[in-house]
């Protein structure tokens, strides 16, 4: 077992196992307690006072010469608070910082960082043992939360925010936490450590004691922890090429000093055991940690935007995709966006997205289409999705391109078959009704009059369904913003109307229930509120038919007025509404008629709801949007 010596506040180690004598005073021994002893077995007196002055000058070393700082001392304690210094200005620098991805987790690695360098080395200029025990459990503490928030560090900088969240996780934050206590407390159950001790080495306070399991496993623990991050970032190198290799390459390097270092004065190997060379080591730790962020601008993008847009399941679109940092640079393209915009080489990001599409994000999205130039190129309308992470974090967002060249083709295509074939419909019908007519006054057969009768109903009905779509038509080619209507003034035109085509049907409105004007496209109202009551005229079985028009102010917030009109007809057959709910008609189900599509678009324009229930009577219910 080491003895071990002191002289006034200095202490070292004798390693001949004897109790080596001074030329000024006799040797004193040192227990584990910090009381002092002769070497022939006397409680040690008190110094003088004149000697108490020197020694605070000049700490006493071994054989009673005056101990001096050796230029080795000086270097070790120079580069610990030069380590600490460094990373506080890192600490304000991702201060600044902290909404990114990673900072915040970060700022606690520093932070530990910090204090460990400058209490330790400061520590080392201190021979009072209750302020060097002191200083000793700070530094070890530090350390061992240095790995957890490394850990949380690379979990939230690669977009794995979620984990932060989970109960394992909390597992690996009690463990320092947890040392914290008994660091605190050791001196009553040594499960942290035991024989603390003087170990003068260099002119400086070091010390020397046994680390038991608890410290041990705590300082593992923060090694492994600062592993596991260091894989993380080692694959998002692996995972998304050059573009964070610099930074996460100079994070992933700044783990080793400091894990060198702890590892070393673990084991209790080298030529200075008793020397923690960590705290000069973080110099080299700090020095890349502000390359990676500062010269590499590490916190402006990271591989948590890619991640979460790998999540949406970017390379499944077929159209192109954009993925952007939260400086508008495109840090990531779909095989389809990179064949648009013949970018095929991946050193060269992040590209600004100006430089692509030669517009910033803002006047991009409120454009609405961009026109992009090249072999696949074309103009394309833009849709932009934000991006967070798992903890809610904006990363970026994606710019998704639709091309518009098919869309505009083929409403091209539609216009042109529509214009010409209510034209052709109209003049041919025309023909056809007029000499339809001049048959069934002719002919003298009832059948042959009946059967003309006949042709002229089906052709009226034809030219009825393209006046329908041709008035539709006029009103969704019309730019119409919502006014304030007067829905009564508009219940009582569609009544008159119908009055006049049907002179033996009655029309009943009522209004009471609304409480005033509503902002809509008037227009387009009155256009489905005709057909829905010409729908049920002309399909009555009365001869003398009734629809009832009510109108009230909506119960709902978001609705501004409920429109109803009611028959006392048959129930509609349920293909016939089907359609309208799935949208879409097939060969095998589909309606007889236009009126109830033209009712549909009509109040889809509107942003409105369209519903229909059978209650005595066939209720159609027309649901207007507030504002």
């Amino acid at each position: 077992m080491d003895h071990i010596y002191s002289i006034g506040l200095a202490s070292y180690t004798a390693t001949d196992g004897s109790a080596e004598r001074s030329c000024v005073g006799r040797a004193r021994s040192t227990d584990d307690r910090g009381a002092s002893t002769h070497a022939d077995g006397r409680l040690a007196g008190a110094a003088s006072p004149a000697t108490r002055d020197r020694d605070r000058r000049d700490p006493p070393g071994p054989g009673g010469s005056v101990m001096r700082l050796e230029l080795l001392g000086i270097v070790v304690v120079a580069a610990s608070l030069a380590g600490g210094v460094g990373a506080a200005y890192l600490l304000q620098y991702l201060h600044r910082r902290r909404s990114k991805p990673g900072p915040r987790w970060f700022s606690g690695n520093i932070a530990a960082v910090t204090v460990f360098c400058l209490c330790y080395g400061f520590s080392l200029l201190v021979f009072d043992p209750t302020v060097r025990r002191v200083a000793e459990a700070v530094s070890f503490v530090c350390v061992s939360f240095m790995g957890p928030f490394f850990l949380a560090f690379g979990l939230a900088y690669t977009g794995r925010t979620d984990f932060l969240r989970t109960p394992l996780f909390g597992v690996v934050a009690v463990v320092p936490l947890l040392t914290t206590v008994l660091a605190a407390t050791n001196s009553v159950h040594g499960l942290v450590w035991t024989g603390f001790r003087f170990a003068p080495t260099f002119g400086l306070a070091t010390v020397r004691y046994a680390v038991e399991p608890w410290g041990v496993f705590a300082l593992l623990f923060s090694i492994g922890t600062a592993a596991v991050g260091s894989l993380l970032l080692i694959g998002a190198v692996f995972s998304y090429g050059p573009l964070y290799r610099r930074e996460a390459t100079a994070v992933t390097l700044s783990t080793l000093p400091p894990t060198i270092g702890v590892s070393v004065w673990l084991a209790g190997v080298g030529p200075v055991p008793a020397l923690h060379l960590t705290a000069p080591l973080m110099l080299v730790h700090v020095a890349l940690d502000g390359y990676a962020f500062v010269g590499t601008h590490m916190f402006e993008t990271s591989p948590a935007t890619q991640r979460v847009a790998e999540r949406t399941g970017l390379d499944k679109l077929t159209e192109p995709v954009l993925v952007l940092d939260p400086r508008e640079n495109v840090v990531n393209f779909n095989d389809s966006a990179e064949r648009t915009f013949d970018r095929t080489d991946t050193t060269g990001r992040p590209i600004p997205l100006t430089t692509l599409v030669g517009v910033g994000l803002s006047t991009l999205t409120e454009m609405g289409e961009v026109e992009v130039g090249g072999r696949d190129g074309g103009t394309f309308a833009v849709s932009y999705t934000p991006l967070s992470d798992p903890g809610g974090n904006p990363v970026g967002g994606m710019v998704v391109l639709y091309d518009l060249r098919e869309e505009r083709q083929r409403k091209q295509q539609l216009s042109v078959l529509n214009r010409v074939l209510r034209h052709n419909l109209r003049n041919e019908m025309t023909v056809i009704n007029g000499y339809a007519e001049t048959l069934a006054r002719t002919l003298d057969d009832p059948d042959l009059r009946e059967q003309a009768h006949t042709i002229s109903r089906a052709g009226n009905r034809l030219l009825t369904t393209g006046e329908k779509v041709r008035d539709f038509d006029r009103i969704q080619e019309a730019v119409t913003r919502p006014e304030s209507v007067d829905l009564d003034a508009m219940v009582s035109q569609v009544r008159t109307r119908f009055r006049e085509t049907f002179p033996d049907a009655t029309v009943e409105t009522d209004v009471s229930a609304l409480g005033g004007p509503v902002r809509t496209r008037p227009a387009v109202l009155e256009l489905a509120l005709a057909n829905l009551v010409e729908n049920a005229l002309k399909h009555a079985d009365a001869a003398d038919p009734t629809v009832h028009i009510r109108v009230r102010t909506a119960a709902d917030a978001d609705a501004a007025a409920v429109v109803e009109v009611v028959d006392e007809n048959a129930p509609i057959p349920d293909g016939e509404m089907s359609v309208l709910d799935t949208a879409s008609e097939t060969p095998l189900e589909h309606g007889q008629g236009i009126g109830l599509w033209v009712v549909n678009w009509c109040v889809s324009k509107l942003n409105g709801e369209f519903t229909h229930r059978y209650d005595g009577g066939n209720r159609f219910v027309i649901t207007l949007p507030a504002g």
